[in-house]
């Protein structure tokens, strides 16, 4: 079945003007356009919008977002999975903010009587611990690294994520020219293998080849080399697969 730009705007409730810009940035074109230059929409644009949309509501900039549903290896199912993940972990939040907002409310009328540590029940740094468990919470390396995190020290844990916040710099590049196999991208992603070994899990090669393709299919560590340099995600990916092969040798 055939829509028009203005029945799939109604159907998604945005506006025909957002989806001419998505068409042309190259984030969603029509089906095909008729002869009278009508815009027409098939299922596929549907299920291309919807995770248009699904990724809006993590906050994933478009050209992100663009890139990720441009990938040869974009798999629907997956992202769907892990769209539900966020969201229902995302709710869990709200709702526990909620409850923390209604009773503060209660507690300044006189009507509650709130303890010093329930201001504060739904603010967590560890917003994807949950998604984090229910995704590799059987394996060793969760269960090492949840031991080891548990053990740092407020300081330590900021130290960690200042080094590693470094590295990640390295490992994309420090300038345009940059490639995956130049010498100081991979003595960077050599210092990350460390990284990842000493303060969270022991990590061989092959995990760590698994961990970069994770890092290209989803948009949220994606958008983490990618705020560093268009492309990003791929450089350090390709940089990794270049490191994981020599250590092979």
């Amino acid at each position: 079945m055939a829509y028009s730009i203005k029945e799939i705007a109604e159907l998604a409730g945005v506006t025909t003007r957002t989806l001419r810009y998505y068409d042309e940035i190259g984030l969603l074109s029509p089906a095909e356009v008729g002869d009278n230059g009508y815009r027409l929409y098939d299922h596929q644009s549907m299920l291309r919008l919807q995770q248009i949309l699904y990724f809006r509501e993590l906050d994933i900039p478009l050209k992100d977002i663009r890139h990720t549903l441009n990938q040869p290896n974009f798999d629907l199912l997956t992202a769907l999975e892990t769209h539900r993940l966020s969201l229902q972990g995302r709710a869990e939040r709200i709702t526990a903010l909620i409850e923390t907002l209604d009773q503060t409310i209660a507690t300044l009328k006189g009507e509650w009587i709130m303890s010093e540590k329930d201001y504060f029940n739904g603010f967590d740094e560890s917003q994807y611990e949950e998604e984090a468990r229910q995704r590799w919470g059987g394996t060793p390396q969760y269960s090492e690294s949840r031991r080891k995190l548990e053990s740092y020290s407020k300081e330590k844990k900021e130290a960690i994520k200042q080094e590693g916040r470094r590295i990640t710099e390295r490992m994309v590049g420090k300038n345009a020219d940059a490639k995956p196999d130049d010498a100081d991208v991979q003595a960077a992603v050599g210092d990350y293998f460390t990284y990842l070994n000493k303060n969270f899990y022991t990590c061989d090669v092959e995990f760590l080849r698994n961990l970069s393709d994770m890092w290209v299919a989803d948009p949220r560590f994606a958008v983490n080399y990618e705020r560093i340099r268009e492309g990003g995600a791929e450089f350090v990916r390709d940089a990794v697969q270049i490191y994981c092969d020599r250590q092979k040798d």
